[in-house]
C-alpha cells in the first residue's frame, strides 16, 4: 500500500482530528508505516534544506561576478615605489584568495554532483537490538566513504534483507562507484515495490543515467517521476537542464 499522500496529509497537518487519531493509532502498530514517515520527513526536509542553499549560492555567485569583473583601462607607464609594489602583492593575494573560494560558485560542479545530495544514513539506532554494530556503515556513507560503506551495507542487509531503507542507501554507494547495472537494479526494485521508497527509487534511478552520461535514459526516466513525487519539482528542473 502506498502511504505517501496520507503521511504527506498528516505531515502538514492536513488530516481532520478523526483521521489523524485513526492515523496514529494506526502507525503505533505499524513499524513499517512509522519508518515511512520518519523517512518522507527527513526528505522533505533535506529538500527544502537544499533549495534555500542553492538560492543563497546563487547570490554569492552574482556577488562574485559583479566584484571580480575585469576593468578595461588604457595603459601608461608609471615609476612604482617599494611601498606600492608591496600594496599591490598583498592585494593580488587578497584576490587570489577570493578567487580561490569563490571557484566552487564561479564554475559550479556538474549537473549530477549538484543533484546527488542525500540525508545522513542512519542504522545503528534501529538495529540496536541486533547482534553487530552498524555505524561503521553509518561513518562510511556519511563521510561519502562509499568503497567503505558499500560492503557494510551488504553484511547488514545479509541480516536484515527486507529493510528497504538500507537497499536504497546500497543503491547510491553502488551508482557512487559507477557500479551502474548494480545500482539500477536496486533502484527498479524499489521502484516498482508500492511502498514510499519508489520516489526516491526513481529519482535516484534518473541520477544514475545521469550519472553515466545517458542523457536520453535520464530525460525518460524523469518524465516518469509523478507530480505526486517530492522530487516532481526537482525532476522538471533537472530535465528544463539537460
Amino acid at each position: 500500500m502506498d502511504n505517501t499522500d496520507r503521511i504527506d496529509r498528516y505531515l502538514t497537518g492536513t488530516m481532520d482530528p478523526a483521521e489523524k487519531q485513526a492515523f496514529e493509532a494506526e502507525m503505533a502498530a505499524d513499524a513499517q508505516l512509522a519508518e515511512d514517515l520518519t523517512l518522507q520527513r527527513d526528505m522533505g526536509a533535506f529538500l527544502r534544506r537544499r533549495e534555500h542553499r542553492n538560492a543563497l549560492q546563487a547570490q554569492l555567485r552574482d556577488i562574485g561576478r559583479a566584484h571580480f569583473q575585469p576593468e578595461k583601462k588604457e595603459a601608461k607607464t608609471v615609476s612604482i615605489s617599494r611601498r606600492r609594489i608591496l600594496w599591490i602583492g598583498a592585494m593580488a593575494a587578497a584576490a587570489g584568495l577570493a578567487l580561490f573560494l569563490l571557484r566552487p560558485l564561479l564554475f559550479p560542479p556538474s549537473l549530477f554532483d549538484q543533484y546527488a545530495e542525500y540525508p545522513a544514513l542512519a542504522l545503528a539506532q534501529k538495529s540496536s537490538a541486533g547482534p553487530a554494530d552498524w555505524s561503521a556503515a553509518e561513518q562510511a556513507f556519511n563521510s561519502e566513504d562509499y568503497t567503505t560503506a558499500e560492503p557494510v551495507l551488504e553484511q547488514y542487509l545479509a541480516a536484515y534483507p527486507t529493510d528497504m531503507q538500507a537497499q536504497l542507501y546500497l543503491g547510491i554507494c553502488k551508482m557512487e562507484l559507477d557500479k551502474h547495472t548494480e545500482a539500477r537494479q536496486i533502484f527498479g526494485a524499489l521502484a516498482q515495490s508500492g511502498e514510499s521508497f519508489k520516489d526516491y527509487a526513481q529519482w535516484y534511478l534518473a541520477l544514475s543515467y545521469l550519472k553515466s552520461g545517458d542523457t536520453a535514459a535520464t530525460q525518460k526516466t524523469l518524465d516518469e517521476i509523478p507530480d505526486s513525487s517530492p522530487f516532481y519539482k526537482k525532476a522538471k528542473e533537472l530535465a528544463a537542464r539537460l
